[in-house]
């Protein structure tokens, strides 16, 4: 399905595959980061469709909305808006949310909002401070210099061990990877650096999940633990042995941690 937004339409999929006596079933919404796309949360769903409704957004210039243009307009609020805006798409009233990376600083920053229809929150490999990542500083003049695949072999390292994860799961995510368009990958970074939310975090008031890994070369773990002290509904998990991409490579775990994340708010 498509939305409505500025400079263009921005893609969401909905897989609800509850069953028909469970009345009203809770949403999850999902929200991947820089270069990648919707498909990518396939491994989180077996541990979930059995009591979620699940809305999976291809995020601007990603997969099938990679029509929205106007990249140099784009700004951290317009990309927390585009929750809001799948969400009243698809008659959602309230739901979790969950994002990684660049879309964990786009759910963070919506958090910072108080909106009390955001029953919880998840993020997988977030910093809500860009500046400090300095590695995505030399994201344009790579690009620029080499193209878009170049720069998609370079993450590939930066997202995964060796071994982390099969052939054919390698190069499924790597084809999504390079077929990110390169001006919108280029202003998610910019984004990203020019992101401080540190002021802010105070305003969270649902309950956050923070799952990070211990050998991103984009956020340490140190991130999450001046979070966990500005957000008193808080918790924090480090994935050992795990680079940046552990929402894929580490799916099956991150689920699982989700799944009973969400039982226990709900008791």
């Amino acid at each position: 399905m498509f939305v409505d937004r500025p400079g263009g339409q921005l893609f969401y999929d909905i897989v609800d595959r509850t069953p028909g006596w469970l009345a009203a079933p809770e949403t999850i919404v999902f929200l991947h980061g820089v270069g990648a796309g919707h498909e990518l949360w396939a491994g989180w769903l077996p541990a979930l469709i059995d009591r979620y409704r699940i809305v999976l957004i291809d995020t601007r210039g990603c997969g099938r909305s990679a029509r929205i243009g106007d990249y140099a307009g784009w700004a951290l609020d317009g990309l927390s808006d585009d929750v809001l805006a799948v969400a009243d798409h698809a008659g959602i009233g309230e739901f979790h949310v969950v994002g990684e990376s660049a879309g964990g600083t786009a759910v963070l920053n919506l958090l910072t909002r108080g909106l009390d229809r955001i029953r919880t929150a998840t993020t997988l490999s977030t910093a809500h401070r860009g500046g400090q990542i300095e590695r995505v500083r030399k994201w344009r003049v790579d690009v620029e210099a080499n193209g878009v695949p170049w720069w998609s072999d370079q993450m590939m390292e930066h997202r995964f061990h060796p071994g982390a994860l099969t052939p054919e799961q390698a190069a499924f995510f790597k084809a999504r990877q390079d077929a990110s368009t390169a001006e919108a990958l280029l202003r998610k970074g910019e984004i990203l650096l020019e992101t401080d939310l540190t002021g802010k975090l105070s305003n969270i008031r649902c309950p956050l999940l923070m799952m990070l890994p211990d050998r991103s070369p984009f956020v340490t773990p140190d991130i999450g633990v001046e979070i966990l002290g500005a957000v008193p509904s808080s918790e924090l998990c480090i994935i050992p042995h795990s680079k940046h991409g552990i929402f894929y490579s580490h799916a099956a775990f991150a689920s699982a941690q989700l799944r009973d994340f969400l039982a226990r708010q709900s008791t």
